[in-house]
């Protein structure tokens, strides 16, 4: 930065020197920069053009290859990448000229052989995961059947004595088989256990309260209660995974909505910056044609 208030711009990428034919000796010089070589620019207008931050000594600044000059090609290099990443091209909003210097931007491609390899490895593993329930549905079968067992025995046995035992073990294994079904049937395996203990509950409180509080017959009070709790189960089954389908539709949809915005504020910001850039060029061309008239005296 010169003490007058301008700004050299000297490009960082070597510059080919030309060979004189009649010289015959073959060692190159290295071709230092001058103190003439270079663009100068006034300070207050070297600025960047996407950001118009004042261009920092020494810093990342980036002049472009395009047909803009002076402080229109001028930019910092983070600011350029980003932008012209946004866009999508390397054309210039300016001069609608390619920038020729910006970096290169490397997208990667998936081999075949890979994306072949990995379809069948996701086939095996949806046609593995039905497997691995049914592994799980013996043990909640037994299980099940004990605990409708204990508790319809415990229900019973209080006025009926021995006879609770002739309900009690064909309805226990019926209701441990039926629950165990429907329980591996509406859920994933990470749930099974956690919606066959639910339907389990659910059957017991209102086996109790047919039973003792409305006063039916065992036989009618265990069917009751099992349709109910099998119903209510269900139901609130279905209930939540239609819940979370809706909250997950919504969060979709919101997030698409501020996708959208976004890009509408994007587009908002490139003519702006298009138009500061047309008229700052326009001020520089006005400057060239009419130059100051104490400079000419």
């Amino acid at each position: 930065m010169d003490s007058i208030g301008l700004v050299r711009v000297i490009s960082a990428t070597p510059r080919p020197v030309a060979v004189d034919n009649a010289i015959e000796n073959d060692d190159i010089e290295a071709v230092n920069v001058t103190e003439d070589e270079g663009q100068d620019i006034p300070e207050e207008e070297a600025v960047c053009r996407i950001c118009l931050v004042e261009l920092a000594e020494g810093g990342e600044t980036l002049k472009m290859e395009c047909s803009c000059k002076g402080e229109l090609a001028l930019a910092h290099q983070e600011c350029a990448i980003k932008w012209f990443s946004i866009k999508g091209n390397k054309t210039c909003d300016v001069c609608k000229q390619e920038v020729r210097n910006l970096p290169v931007t490397l997208l990667r491609l998936q081999n075949r052989q890979t994306v072949n390899r990995r379809q069948p490895n996701a086939t095996q593993r949806q046609e593995a995961a039905p497997y691995r329930v049914w592994q799980d549905v013996p043990v909640l079968v037994m299980v099940s059947m004990l605990a409708y067992f204990c508790f319809l025995e415990q229900l019973l046995v209080t006025e009926m004595g021995s006879r609770a035992l002739a309900i009690s073990l064909p309805f226990s294994c019926v209701l441990g088989l039926l629950s165990s079904m429907i329980a591996s049937t509406m859920v994933s395996k990470s749930y099974i256990w956690a919606y066959a203990s639910f339907q389990f509950a659910i059957v017991i409180l209102f086996a109790h309260i047919f039973y003792n509080v409305l006063r039916v017959s065992p036989v009618l009070s265990v069917l009751l209660s099992s349709f109910t709790g099998f119903g209510i189960a269900i139901s609130t089954n279905a209930s939540l995974v239609e819940y979370l389908r809706w909250r997950a539709r919504r969060n979709l949809r919101l997030a698409q909505q501020q996708s959208d915005n976004r890009q509408q504020q994007e587009s908002r910001n490139l003519p702006d910056v298009e138009n500061g850039g047309n008229v700052r060029q326009h001020e520089s061309e006005n400057q060239i044609q009419n130059p100051d008239p104490s400079q000419q005296g």
